[in-house]
């Protein structure tokens, strides 16, 4: 009778680990049109191969066209804006008769047939245009998947636009139709159309394509002088974890502290959060949109009673939102003045139909309802209720801010403003065009063209955040493992016995399991 079978000296279930673990990578790209996303998709590979590393290009584009060639075909014959329009809604039919992560499943066929050439895969994907294809990609590959969003000033979209479908600058009709275009793109208003303002939250990292490029294709000395070059060769260094000791910069310590005091917002609509830094980048204070609390500060803070800390949040008040109530009670309103004068609406029907257009419109656009204090006039109430200046300060916030609190982020003396996610329902630039502007070269802080007796106009400059994401923080910056020989106290080229950075496994955790469980047995 055989005896017990003998485990072998080193089962090494570690290493064995780190070997299942995948070498392929997958970028997503996500950026409003016009942004020349496709551009930075094409020199991301450049920077790619450089480093020795081949990609695979992965275009939204392609597959939709591959998944309905008969209207596609049609679209492409139409006149240039109104066959973008076109291709707008074959996108949106595809995701109503499927779902709204279809374009996305496409893209994973299309990496699926790349790969059975064998071998590691690096795709870049072209462009994701709806959160539900960022969830799909994310729930598939994991932490293999990486989205990087591309910001780029408006008025720099509409001017690229307007050329590249050859419009005349000073054409008012088409400067409309192109506007209207951007807003399509940006939100549909459907919920199987374009969705890329809430798309572009989920990114890991932010780039401003807002400099001009002659083509993605131009000469390495070229590529290398423009500004985006280094914020992509950054990235990289981040997805790829070559450089162990890339800390943040300034702006991303900022937002990340931006984006922890968001976590605190029991908001029903929307978390934000803010951070104010001084003129020497000194954290003085920090904000979420939170209802305020009598005494000082919001509810959700202090060290009273649990009940009443909750007590006036929206969620413990009723359970829902006085803004959204507000606004359908103003729809309602409407409907019944345009009754009361005669105006036949048709049956409830017909009425709930045009209820539902009215809060789509502009009407359901407005804020002014919040019972919240937004994050960033939390983050400058808190300065002035400690007496700290923010004249020269720097705001750094999760969402553009609204025209409500732009007003007071001018009256405290801010002099920038950098935000991550766009807020479509702010008047913001509108309404203060005298005193807010977008990057621009040439823009003095107005704190120091006061002090320097320069004349004005002077105005706060809003800007796109660029750098990491806060929800890549951890996976980029936290020191996982050893990075100096412990004898010589000398850097490491790469970090020893890591273990936060895991790339998802390529068989499931079930099969790993399973060989781990066979070589502890002494079977394999």
């Amino acid at each position: 009778m055989a005896g017990p079978r003998k485990r072998p000296e080193r089962i090494e279930a570690l290493a064995l680990a780190r070997a299942a673990q995948s070498p392929d990578l997958v970028i997503g790209l996500v950026g409003a049109v016009g942004a020349g996303v496709s551009s930075v998709g094409r020199v991301l590979q450049r920077l790619l191969a450089r480093a020795g590393c081949a990609s695979v290009p992965v275009r939204a584009r392609e597959v939709m066209q591959r998944a309905a060639p008969g209207d596609w075909a049609a679209a492409a014959a139409d006149l240039p804006i109104r066959r973008f329009r076109a291709l707008q809604e074959i996108g949106s039919r595809l995701r109503q008769d499927n779902d709204n992560a279809f374009v996305a499943a496409a893209m994973i066929a299309e990496i699926h047939r790349a790969r059975a050439a064998g071998g590691p895969l690096v795709a870049v994907c072209d462009a994701l245009r709806h959160p539900a294809e960022v969830q799909l990609l994310r729930s598939v590959y994991g932490e293999a998947f990486w989205l990087l969003g591309v910001v780029c000033d408006e008025r720099t979209r509409h001017a690229r636009l307007m050329r590249k479908y050859g419009f005349a600058p000073d054409d008012p009709d088409a400067a409309r139709a192109v506007q209207e275009f951007m807003g399509r793109d940006e939100d549909g208003g459907l919920d199987y159309g374009q969705k890329v303002a809430d798309t572009f939250r989920y990114a890991d990292f932010y780039c401003d394509s807002s400099a001009p490029l002659p083509d993605a294709g131009c000469p390495d000395a070229e590529l290398d002088a423009w500004p985006v070059t280094a914020d992509l060769a950054r990235f990289l260094a981040l997805v790829r974890a070559d450089r162990p000791m890339l800390r943040p910069t300034e702006a991303e310590q900022a937002m990340y502290h931006a984006y922890a005091a968001r976590l605190g917002s029991a908001c029903l609509s929307r978390q934000v959060g803010a951070v104010l830094l001084g003129p020497d980048g000194q954290l003085l204070s920090t904000g979420c949109n939170e209802v305020p609390r009598a005494g000082g500060g919001l509810y959700g803070e202090g060290t009273d009673d649990p009940e009443e800390v909750e007590r006036g949040r929206c969620h413990a008040l009723g359970g829902y939102c006085r803004n959204t109530d507000e606004r359908n009670r103003l729809v309602d309103h409407v409907l019944d003045l345009l009754e009361e004068q005669g105006v036949a609406l048709g049956d409830a029907g017909t009425r709930a139909g045009l209820a539902r257009r009215l809060r789509r419109s502009r009407l359901g656009h407005l804020v002014e309802f919040s019972r919240s204090v937004h994050a960033e006039m939390d983050a400058l109430i808190s300065a002035a209720r400690r007496g700290v200046s923010t004249i020269g300060g720097r705001l750094f916030v999760t969402t553009f801010p609204c025209h409500n609190c732009a007003r007071h982020i001018v009256a405290a003396g801010v002099d920038e403003v950098q935000f991550i996610e766009p807020f479509l329902k702010s008047k913001a630039l509108s309404l203060h065009a005298d005193s807010i502007t977008l990057p621009r070269e040439g823009w003095v802080p107005p704190s120091v063209a006061r002090r320097l007796g320069q004349a004005g106009p002077q105005r706060v400059c809003f800007r796109p955040y660029v750098g990491a994401a806060p929800r890549l923080f951890r996976r980029a910056f936290l020191k996982d493992g050893e990075v100096k020989d412990a004898m010589s106290g000398r850097l490491l080229d790469m970090p020893q016995d890591a273990f936060e950075n895991r790339r998802p496994l390529v068989e499931g955790y079930r099969a790993l399991e399973a060989r781990i469980a066979a070589r502890f047995a002494g079977e394999g």
